[in-house]
């Protein structure tokens, strides 16, 4: 009598383990697995300013003594690094 109930309850614990193993076998992401990547490709795109970009057109922009003035401070900030800003002075006017 002790065995059969054992069986039993092996056969009714069982019947969910099973119905669980073949659902993980069942493809669940066809619909995201089609579209994959598709965000990252958009997003690429949108970043574009100009697609057309390297042609004969006038380059917008500054001019060349602008340029070289602002390479030259950023230049100079490797030479003479800033002070660092201290925690208590963030926000108040000099």
């Amino acid at each position: 009598m002790k065995n059969n109930s054992i069986s039993r309850t092996l056969r009714i614990a069982g019947w969910p383990v099973l119905l669980l193993a073949l659902a993980a076998c069942a493809p669940t992401t066809p619909q995201w697995d089609s579209r994959f990547g598709e965000s990252v490709r958009l997003v690429r795109q949108q970043q574009v300013l100009n697609p057309d970009a390297g042609g004969d057109a006038p380059v917008n922009g500054i001019d060349g003594a602008t340029g070289r003035e602002s390479i030259g401070r950023y230049r100079n900030t490797f030479r003479e690094p800033p002070p660092p800003a201290t925690p208590f002075a963030i926000g108040v006017s000099r």
